[in-house]
């Protein structure tokens, strides 16, 4: 006799290229302590199992609309290292909702989680994109100490173009890449064009996660967690405002901040 086991899955996660907003295909490896996530065909990792709710996952008449969520810690780490090692937090079962009180799509169980990875320095780059490459160092030292876990966030001054936001990796290095810039922009000057754009840095430097390149251990950091205790003005969260850059598309460019520490 055959036995039929439904369940309800808990919603998806799908991992996006910060840079081209592609879903990112080859496979990753995840740690999420407590949930079970299955690759399928289509990139996407479905949210299976969740511990402590399995007679959620089996409510099929009448399920709630709005159970009770846990947190979930999960790391993301790129075998090919194009991405750099992330955190995020999880928060499951993903929501329904109603018909008259309908759920926001960074809620909704129908949508997955969308997380954006950020470009490592092994990132293959397209020939028409500027390029930083921006270290941060601790000012003083000698010979040079890098920060790890900077999160940078670039504003490109060219009018429609969005923030840019990464990472320092473990020697304090950051590639922040405009991918969107036109390769020829109206100036003020006398010739009326250039191809140079100004791009305002910006550091926050989390304590919480935040080491030198002398460290032995590095926490992986959940970017938007940093950049809630941020606004929330944490006690020891430092903004440091890095200055302007001059970009142009189809260049790279090489810099390095000195910021004091701790």
């Amino acid at each position: 006799m055959n036995e039929t086991l439904e369940r309800r899955v808990f919603g998806a996660v799908e991992f996006v290229d910060d840079l081209t907003d592609a879903r990112v295909l080859a496979p990753l490896r995840i740690a999420a302590p407590g949930v079970r996530l299955l690759r399928n065909r289509s990139g996407l990792y479905v949210v299976r199992e969740v511990d402590g709710e399995d007679d959620y996952s089996r409510a099929f008449d009448n399920p709630p609309a709005s159970p009770p969520r846990t947190d979930f810690a999960m790391t993301v780490e790129d075998p090919q290292q194009r991405y750099l090692p992330q955190s995020v937090t999880l928060a499951l079962p993903r929501l329904l909702g109603t018909p008259s009180v309908p759920v926001a799509d960074a809620d909704n169980a129908l949508r997955p989680v969308q997380i954006r990875l950020s470009p490592a320095a092994a990132m293959p780059l397209r020939a028409a994109w500027a390029v930083l490459r921006l270290k941060v160092a601790v000012a003083g030292s000698n010979p040079e100490v890098g920060l790890a876990n900077v999160l940078v966030e670039a504003t490109p001054q060219p009018a429609g173009l969005a923030v840019q936001r990464t990472l320092t990796d473990r020697h304090g290095e950051a590639l922040v890449v405009i991918a969107s810039v036109p390769p020829i922009l109206p100036d003020a000057g006398p010739a009326g064009l250039t191809r140079e754009f100004k791009v305002a840095l910006s550091l926050v430097l989390d304590p919480q996660v935040v080491r030198t390149s002398t460290d032995t251990a590095f926490p992986l950091p959940d970017p938007g967690a940093v950049l809630k205790r941020r606004d929330a003005a944490v006690p020891g969260v430092k903004v440091v405002a890095a200055g302007e850059q001059l970009l142009s598309a189809g260049a790279s460019r090489r810099q390095v901040e000195k910021v004091t520490w701790p």
